[in-house]
């Protein structure tokens, strides 16, 4: 038995969920995929997927396995070509997984860059409306909001451009129930947010001279995505605080209002960041993806300055979960 080989097959039928797409994917047929699958079983005395007639998914030991398989193909990889002095482009499927807070304006030209810069890359994207897990669901990457992955030694993280927040609220509120005219007047209005367990419903507004005001709303209508609470807030349901980038249009043409422009929001969620697994061989196509961030948020940083109002400068430091350092 091919011991790595057999690996690979594993691997791909846990990723493909189906012993079919799994042989598609290889090139080769189900049966060799069923028999390596059994091999492996017997090989290791233990079962590692629960087959149906219509699913599959893999038993507690099987999920062990699936995770050091991945890390023990990558270092293998690598260590081939390191030997062989080969020269590798980034290749396979890239798993990046990016916060719900994140404007998909920001995400779709990365993306769409990145890809065409390797055409042979396949790029899986997920938004996660919660908060991001990227090692235990096998991501490469992630895009994350704020500094909850400070002091996790197993991330690796680099610092990127701010990703601010704005309050805001359609004309026809406004309208209906008068703006607002200081931090003190919030809580008393209509809002919309996200649910308590994605984003608390507390702000903390700084003024020009300094001055802090944390203010707790009541949420009249709660959704679980991003989207949604720009939607009914177009709609006239209520205040809402949402990343500039995302109602930039919608501020251009009037849809929504900025309140309280005197004020800025302090909020950790602003903060973005790059994070992927701190590992001793970071494969290729992650290598080359958070260069590829790195250098996108670079170039819309210098378009803010420059006046274009997109993305604001970094206000610190690339950073390495508790260390300085550059990309690994």
């Amino acid at each position: 038995m091919n011991q790595i080989q057999t690996m690979r097959v594993f691997v791909c039928v846990a990723e493909q969920q189906s012993f079919r797409r799994a042989a598609h994917h290889l090139g080769v047929s189900n049966a060799l995929v069923t028999r390596s699958i059994a091999m492996l079983e017997s090989h290791l005395n233990t079962r590692l997927i629960h087959r149906t007639t219509r699913n599959l998914s893999l038993t507690e030991a099987g999920l062990r396995y699936l995770d050091g398989c991945r890390a023990l193909l990558e270092e293998f990889d690598h260590l081939e070509a390191s030997v062989t002095h080969a020269v590798r482009e980034p290749a396979g499927t890239l798993r990046v997984v990016a916060s719900g807070l994140l404007s998909p304006l920001a995400l779709t030209p990365l993306v769409n860059s990145f890809r065409h810069r390797y055409p042979e890359l396949r790029v899986q994207l997920t938004v996660a409306e919660g908060p991001l897990d990227v090692l235990d669901s096998g991501y490469d990457v992630g895009i994350a909001t704020g500094d909850r992955l400070d002091g996790n030694p197993t991330l690796i993280g680099h610092a990127l451009a701010p990703n601010p927040f704005v309050a805001c609220a359609a004309p026809a509120y406004l309208e209906r129930r008068g703006e607002p005219r200081a931090p003190e007047d919030l809580p008393g209005h209509d809002w919309v947010t996200l649910a308590p367990h994605q984003h608390a419903p507390t702000w903390r507004l700084v003024g020009h001279d300094g001055a802090t005001h944390s203010i707790t709303v009541r949420p009249t209508c709660t959704v679980n995505q991003l989207a949604l609470v720009q939607a009914a807030a177009v709609a006239g349901s209520g205040i809402a605080v949402l990343p500039e980038p995302s109602i930039a249009d919608a501020l251009a043409t009037g849809a929504l209002v900025r309140l309280l422009p005197t004020f800025r929001i302090d909020d950790p969620d602003a903060q973005l960041s790059v994070v992927y697994p701190n590992r001793q061989y970071v494969p290729a196509r992650t290598r080359s993806f958070v260069e590829h961030v790195l250098e996108h948020f670079g170039a819309q940083t210098a378009r803010e300055r420059a006046g274009y109002g997109f993305l604001r400068t970094p206000d610190r430091a690339d950073i390495v979960t508790g260390r300085q350092t550059g990309l690994q």
